[in-house]
């Protein structure tokens, strides 16, 4: 009779466990997701100095701003590593080698409006 309740005790302190850790999980994320979403940010505030500059001054921008966007990539890998909220921005970020970044810059500032670095 004692080992249905110590099975039970177990099993309940396992679910405790697991959403405890699973609460500490998401808390982790959010720092390094505001990181990558810093530099969303500093991608699309070169984008758009880009739209107003000259032409060498506007592939600088471009390219700096694509630069952000790469840098970005990896951290945000790791917050969806760790908290599956962050898989779009993730998989966003993963689709600049692909896509233009005009394109991209939209569902990016979306993605990470709101998010403290």
């Amino acid at each position: 009779m004692a080992r249905p309740r110590l099975v039970a005790g177990c099993v309940v302190l396992a679910l405790a466990c697991g959403g405890l850790f699973t609460g500490c999980a998401s808390q982790d994320a959010a720092p390094v997701a505001g990181q990558a979403c810093a530099h969303v940010d500093r991608a699309l505030t070169a984008e758009h100095r880009a739209t107003s500059a000259g032409t060498g001054q506007a592939a600088h921008l471009e390219s700096e701003a694509l630069d952000q966007v790469r840098a970005a990539l990896p951290l945000a890998a790791e917050a969806a590593g760790v908290d599956t909220t962050w898989q779009p921005l993730d998989a966003t970020l993963s689709e600049s080698n692909r896509v233009p970044l005009r394109f991209l810059l939209p569902a990016l500032a979306a993605q990470c409006a709101g998010v403290a670095e």
